[in-house]
């Protein structure tokens, strides 16, 4: 098994001589991650990694679905699914237009919502200081600072959002990498991992677990036997 993280290191070449300390930041549209990898010698070794699984595109969906039903007196839950799924979808379409135009606009039952780039972002600040402070988890775990990071990747293509790119350049005081499709990105080192499995590589790689191991003996109470990062 491959985690996505290192995959991504892999599509980008880091493999091939690369020194030094990176980090992956992967925002897709369900989950959310964060690794740092050290990569010295031919050898990838995970350091920390940190995440949350309730955070991606999915949420900025629907950040933009609850204003547009604020301007329609109506709630998310009122709807059905298949109501539901519409308005998420005219939803998801309006934040993919942002990427690279200034403004949009949605229709829903015959309202319309006019939506700049200002004020998608303002939507998703909440959402993206939530990745950040994922961020800054990691690099603690990692004991280290982000001025210590030689480069950053971007995976999922929740990072194609212009602000998306401006804080994690802002965070970690460089421009990330982003030059590949964050959608494929991990495919593509899969597959390159598949063919130096099959024809032979000189590097090694070695990883973390995200969430800690353990046994529940009674009482609803687990105990830890492998801990988190190691």
């Amino acid at each position: 098994l491959l985690a996505e993280p290192t995959a991504a290191a892999l599509a980008y070449g880091l493999d091939r001589g690369a020194r030094g300390t990176y980090g992956v930041y992967d925002l897709g549209g369900g989950t959310f991650d964060i690794s740092i990898l050290k990569l010295q010698g031919g050898v990838f070794q995970v350091l920390a990694t940190a995440g949350d699984t309730a955070l991606g595109g999915d949420d900025i969906d629907r950040a933009i679905a609850e204003e547009m039903l604020a301007r329609v007196g109506g709630e998310q839950q009122s709807l059905s699914p298949a109501e539901l799924g519409e308005l998420l979808s005219l939803c998801r379409a309006a934040k993919e237009a942002l990427s690279s135009t200034p403004s949009t606009q949605l229709e829903w039952r015959g309202t319309m919502l006019a939506l700049d780039v200002a004020a998608l972002e303002l939507l998703i600040q909440p959402l993206l200081r939530r990745s950040l402070s994922c961020c800054e988890a990691a690099l603690a775990d990692a004991g280290l600072s982000a001025a210590e990071i030689t480069d950053v990747v971007l995976v999922g293509g929740s990072t194609r959002i212009p602000l998306v790119k401006r804080a994690v350049a802002a965070l970690f005081g460089k421009k990330p990498y982003d030059s590949l499709d964050p959608d494929l990105v991990v495919a593509l080192g899969a597959a390159l991992q598949a063919e130096a499995l099959t024809k032979g590589a000189d590097h090694l790689l070695l990883d973390v677990i995200a969430l800690s191991l353990g046994l529940e003996p009674m009482g609803g109470i687990v105990e830890k036997v492998i801990l988190r990062n190691t």
